[in-house]
This record gives structure tokens, sequence and C-alpha cells, in this order.
């Protein structure tokens, strides 16, 4: 019995080979993990601005033999020039393909159009770049269909970010958080109301009525196209657990109440890239086994990647929530709150509990891969890895958080 508790662990989770395994660093070895490896190409040449770090057509995406990709080592990765933060520890993006990014954005404007989220807004939209996004944090997928999902999660996720929590020029109203938040639920877990009274079509006529509610169901439509039920329903729990911690936050703004920092960070966990990154196996084209996502040791590496994610987007998202109107900051501000030390201060901390994230990863990463032989676990967590490299790679470029300086 080993320290992850295997012994409970399913046959044909563990797979045929069950022993002890040496540790190595962020990614698969050993007996039957050959082809599950890939090869780092030479480096690009220079001025090439479409840098491939992973030869995308030696990808399988056979769930009986899951890929691997060489991990991108992390270290103390320089911000985006210009915004003041500090150098954050962090891997760097596994593969940069512009030109596969920029068709995968395209095909998100198109779908935007057509739900009718952000009304007027094209350009702000296109210059999130949200297809970018899904390219950076997906570099096991080269297919753009399978990336425009990754793409609508963000954009409709932001939408109801935009327009029912943060930004009141948008219409967000904390008053209404709770309830638009329950709607939203319907519109990805369906609500089936019987009776005569025509209770079902006053549902369908609200929820088709809101544009974030009609992105919504056009997005969990999409994932049912690509995943199974048991991932289905994965995606449903984590996207509803986040309007519960966003519900939360709300309460926090009515009641004009600073949280303390451990209670902020707690529910930040859930108010985080969680839902975007439950979609790593969807669209790598595998399943990770239910028993394997819910294990605790499994939980935790996901959940501090989760939170990873999302300190890094308090710091980069700090300059733009301090105009007026738009949010009411991050982790930054409850911590200068707390300990009544400077903005500058406060940033470094957070930075520093950004990076301590990071290590608590890697290290359950590390040792998750070097005990529990299972190449879709082995797939997946280096998913995670990769996810957080680009996820920093697209918040020091993108769009989203320019001033209006």
């Amino acid at each position: 019995m080993d320290s992850v508790g295997r012994a409970w662990l399913p046959g044909h989770v563990l797979g045929a080979t069950d022993q002890r395994r040496a540790p190595f660093p962020l990614g698969p070895e050993g007996l039957g993990t050959s082809a599950a490896r890939v090869g780092r190409p030479a480096p690009p040449e220079h001025g090439n601005t479409s840098v491939a770090l992973t030869s995308r057509s030696a990808l399988s995406r056979s769930p009986d033999r899951p890929a691997s990709w060489p991990a991108s080592p992390s270290r103390a990765t320089e911000p985006a020039r210009g915004s003041g933060l500090p150098a954050l520890y962090c891997p760097g993006p596994v593969r940069v393909d512009e030109p596969l990014g920029a068709e995968v954005n395209e095909r998100l404007l198109a779908w935007v159009q057509r739900v009718g989220i952000f009304p007027g807004r094209l350009d702000t939209v296109r210059d999130c770049d949200y297809g970018r996004y899904a390219m950076l944090v997906h570099p096991d997928c080269d297919d753009p269909d399978r990336l425009l999902l990754a793409a609508q999660c963000m954009a409709a996720l932001f939408a109801v970010d935009d327009y029912y929590c943060d930004d009141e020029r948008t219409g967000s109203d904390t008053a209404l958080v709770g309830n638009r938040l329950t709607l939203a639920q319907t519109a990805l877990d369906p609500a089936y109301l019987v009776g005569r009274w025509g209770y079902q079509e006053q549902l369908e006529q609200a929820v088709t009525s809101d544009p974030v509610l009609v992105a919504l169901r056009s997005y969990i439509d999409r994932v049912a196209g690509f995943a199974t039920p048991a991932q289905v329903g994965r995606v449903r729990h984590e996207t509803v657990a986040m309007f519960v911690a966003m519900n939360g936050e709300a309460g926090w703004r009515t009641t004009e109440t600073t949280p303390a920092v451990w209670e902020y960070l707690a529910a930040r966990q859930v108010n985080s890239f969680l839902p975007c990154m439950t979609l790593i196996d969807v669209i790598g084209g595998y399943e990770l086994p239910s028993a394997l996502y819910a294990h605790p040791p499994v939980r935790r590496a996901t959940m501090l990647a989760a939170s990873a994610s999302i300190v890094l987007n308090d710091l980069y998202s700090m300059a733009k929530e301090t105009e007026p109107g738009i949010g009411d900051g991050g982790l930054p501000d409850v911590i200068a709150a707390e300990r009544g030390c400077t903005t500058r201060e406060a940033v470094d901390l957070s930075a520093d509990y950004h990076d301590q994230l990071v290590h608590s990863f890697e290290a359950a990463h590390k040792e998750l891969t070097a005990t529990i032989p299972s190449p879709e676990l082995w797939r997946y967590l280096g998913g995670l890895h990769a996810w957080l490299g680009g996820n920093h790679e697209w918040h020091a470029t993108t769009g989203r958080y320019a001033t209006s300086a």
C-alpha cells in the first residue's frame, strides 16, 4: 500500500502494470509508455511567429495509447511588459501556434454573434483572443472544432462574470446575482417542469430571451457532442460550484465586507478557471476515469492548479478592476486590507502565494505519476501543467485586461 492509497483503485483504472515506479519529472516513463512520448523538435527559426513546441501530428488521441508532450519547465517567468508585476514561477507555454489560435478565434466570433453575447463589443471580444487562449492551454489538440469548445467555455463564463457579477457598465447588479445564477444553472442542467399550466414554456422563454443563458446552453450542448455522460456531468458540477462561489462573493459586496485572506482563497479555489480546466481530457479526446478524477490526491492536484490559475488572474486583472464599475479587486486588495500593507507589498505577497501553489502542484504531479500507473492520469496531469503555462502566456498578452489608460 503506497502513500496515495492505490489499493482501492479498480484494476481497469490502474491498468495491467501495477508496480512501484521511480519518480520522474513531469511525464510517464517505463514499460508501455514509449508510444506516449514525443520528442522535442528543433528550435524554430528566428522570426517564426508560429512556434509549435510539440509535433501536433505525433500526438495520438486514442484512449488506449494516450499522448504526452514535452513539459515546459517552470521558471521565474517575466510578466507582461509594463504590467508592474514581479516575475512569477510558472511553466512556459508548450505550444504557440498563432495561425491555429487565429482560426479558432474567428470561429468563436461567429458563435458569439449567433448567440448574442457581448452585443456591440465584437472588437473587444476579438482583442480578448479566447481562441488563442484555447490553443495555448490545450497543446495536445490541433482540431479547431474541439479547440472552439474550449474558447466557447471561456467566452460564456466570462459573459456570466461580466453581465451578472462584476461589470456594472453591462448591467450587473449585486442584488440580482443569486437569481441570475440560479437560472443559469438551468441552462446547463435543464429543469423538467410538468403540468398543464405552462411552467416549462415560461422557463424556456426566460432562457431563450437572455443571450448569456443561450450561450451557456449552446456551450453545454457542444460539450455533450464531444464528451461522455460522465464528463458532461463533471463539467456541469464544476461550473455550478463556481456559480455558488460567485454568489458568495456577491454577498461580500452586498454587506460591504472584506473577507479574511483564508476565506477569500477558499472561495477563489472554486471561482477559478476550474470549469475550463475540466475540459482537458474532453478536448484531448480521451477520458480520465471518474474514479481517478475524484481520487483525493488527484483532486488536490487539480485544485492547486486551479488556485494558481486564478491568483495569476487576480494579479493581471488588478489594474483593470480599479476602473469605476468593474469588480472590487482581488487577492492583493484583500491582503492589503488585512495586513495594512502597501499595494506593492500585497502584490509581492500574492505573487509569492502563486509560486507556492505552483510548487505544491508540481510536487503532487510528481508523486502521482510515480505511484499511479495510469497513462490517462499522466496525460491529464501534464495537461494541467500545460494549462498553467498557456494561462500565463494568455494573461500576459490578451486585450481583456488592457486599461483605458
